[in-house]
């Protein structure tokens, strides 16, 4: 091979190396660039992750302050409704006093209506005791209207009686061990029974606090 041709291959190869470098050298930028912004991007996702972090926190707090607001006022609710029904208990044990004095006293003027009936009837000429047996067609008997109102109140007092007596039934079955004795009651209350054991287990669990 002459020098010409040497020549001629020398300065093919020295752009191609040339040509290489400068595709290298560009590929070193490119990677620096990566780099650069590779480190950026880091320094973006750790700021992000603490931010997140600190969200997560606050967010656990605030739901926290929001449960136990939520419970205090729910307690506080239960204060007025309990203090409400001691002032309807109150009222009701008040009403009921009221109740049995006035029966009392409808006990006692029909003792009286009947003595001064018999009076008449026992001693009275027959014109009186015929205007007494029109006054009272059944001797002995109360008004409508007395009737009809003790009825109402036996009625409820019954059905009242009879609720509390489910009820107490309900917790007891409840409260047996391993529920054995729902199945010993009546069909209508076993549902509520098994409802009622369901809820005494949850009660029974250990609460764990926010802190934990």
């Amino acid at each position: 091979m002459d020098k010409d041709e040497l020549k001629r291959e020398i300065r093919a190869i020295e752009r191609e190396f040339q040509h290489a470098r400068q595709l290298a050298e560009k590929n070193k930028a490119a990677l620096r660039a990566l780099d650069e912004q590779r480190s950026e991007r880091e320094g973006r996702l750790t700021l992000a992750l603490r931010a997140q972090q600190d969200y997560e926190r606050r967010l656990e707090e605030k739901r926290a302050e929001l449960a136990r607001a939520e419970a205090e006022a729910a307690l506080e609710a239960l204060k007025n409704e309990l203090r409400n029904r001691d002032v309807a208990a109150e009222a009701f044990a008040s009403a009921a006093q009221s109740v049995i004095e006035r029966l009392q006293d409808f006990d006692t003027a029909q003792e009286e209506v009947e003595k001064a009936r018999q009076a008449i009837l026992l001693r009275g000429p027959a014109e009186l005791r015929d205007a007494a047996a029109e006054l009272a067609d059944e001797p002995g008997a109360p008004p409508d209207v007395f009737a009809e109102a003790l009825t109402t109140l036996t009625d409820i007092v019954s059905q009242r009686a009879d609720h509390d007596l489910e009820r107490d039934l309900i917790e007891a079955a409840a409260r047996s061990p391993m529920g054995n004795d729902i199945s010993r009651l009546p069909t209508h209350l076993q549902g509520l029974a098994r409802e009622r054991f369901i809820a005494i287990g949850r009660e029974g669990r250990p609460r764990q606090s926010n802190d934990e």
